[in-house]
């Protein structure tokens, strides 16, 4: 008695699952498993074990060579698709810093007749997400603000080529663009010619610090820079904030009641609007009661306006852009960091010109 067709799909869906998940596994031009291993794995007949193969081989995954056995095979160029993936969990618009970078290089994919299309990965797992994109007949991939390598590190071994742009892991696994380790080398040495030495520090970790190993490095350059230079960072002028920034209030009155205080905090950009309706509810004056030098891009427009140190979004992606199409062609491109540079506000005065 045949089995039921219902069944028998479920067994040949059940093997294309185990197929596929192998195949991920496998370079290009890899061998699978011959049809009795495969038989002996799933726990099915060779009839569903050789039809769940006709389906991989009409979906352009792999060929059947007879007597020889089924090759995987690279994606096919279907489309001139590329998937930027990530994980933003605000709407992007086209005015903030992830919102620019995302639409410059949507502007240079166009002008080389290339289409990138935008998608919030979610809690999909690579694997999975891996198959829908060669499901979808794109091959290739960029990787937004990964928190975790994972994905870099199954994309890579079934794309055809997969970048990774401003990671936020430790890892390298792939080509990619990361951010410059010298912001807070540079915000000393700038504050330092300045005049200041009572420095504190307001440090984002997000839900796991071990997630921002860049925060941590620039907190382990502040700690180091205070020691190289003879002075004395108080406990009370250092403090980390998780979000949703519950404990930033609590922070910032330990901050601002130690003897003697901070002349000056270096203070992550996610937090500089909440700091300045702090200072208004208290009294203290930006730029003259207490210097305040911000981390990374601001969006908003804040009065005084703040002194920062950044990366520029649309230099961001005039330097990925030319990596991404060099690799495209096949040639060897190097990791490589972002450019800063500060941007000169009113709330960080020369101490030295008091003086």
């Amino acid at each position: 008695m045949n089995p039921k067709p219902g069944i028998r799909n479920r067994k040949i869906s059940r093997v294309c699952e185990y197929l596929t998940n192998t195949l991920l596994q496998l370079p290009y031009g890899g061998r699978l498993p011959g049809i009795r291993t495969v038989m002996r794995e799933t726990g099915t007949g060779q009839f569903t074990v050789t039809h769940a193969l006709k389906h991989l081989e009409q979906q352009g995954l792999i060929r059947i060579t007879p007597d020889r056995g089924s090759f995987r095979l690279e994606p096919a160029e279907t489309i001139r698709e590329i998937r930027l993936l990530h994980w933003s969990t605000n709407a992007l618009h086209s005015s903030d810093f992830v919102g620019i970078i995302f639409q410059r290089l949507q502007e240079h994919a166009k002008a080389a007749n290339w289409k990138i299309t935008i998608e919030n990965a979610g809690v999909r797992p690579p694997g999975k997400l891996a198959k829908e994109l060669l499901d979808s007949g794109i091959s290739k991939v960029i990787v937004y603000g990964a928190a975790q390598p994972d994905f870099a590190r199954e994309l890579k071994g079934c794309m055809k080529l997969c970048l990774e742009l401003l990671p936020r892991h430790a890892e390298r696994l792939v080509t990619e663009l990361r951010d410059s380790p010298e912001m807070t080398v540079l915000q000393m040495d700038y504050l330092l010619k300045r005049g200041y030495r009572r420095i504190g520090y307001l440090h984002f970790c997000g839900n796991d610090m071990y997630q921002y190993p860049v925060q941590m490095h620039r907190l382990m350059d502040y700690y180091r820079i205070m020691a190289e230079n003879g002075l004395r960072a108080d406990p009370d002028w250092v403090f980390s904030c998780p979000e949703p920034f519950e404990n930033l209030e609590s922070g910032l009155e330990r901050i601002m009641r130690s003897s003697p205080k901070p002349e000056v905090l270096i203070v992550p950009g996610v937090f500089l609007n909440r700091l300045y309706a702090y200072c208004r509810r208290h009294r203290i004056r930006i730029g003259r009661d207490l210097a305040v030098f911000s981390q990374d891009e601001i969006d908003e427009e804040l009065s005084p306006e703040p002194t920062t140190i950044t990366n520029n979004p649309v230099e961001i992606a005039e330097t990925f852009w030319p990596m991404f199409q060099a690799a495209e062609r096949g040639e060897k491109v190097e990791s490589a960091y972002t450019e800063l540079f500060i941007r000169t506000g009113q709330t960080v005065p020369s101490l030295k010109s008091k003086s």
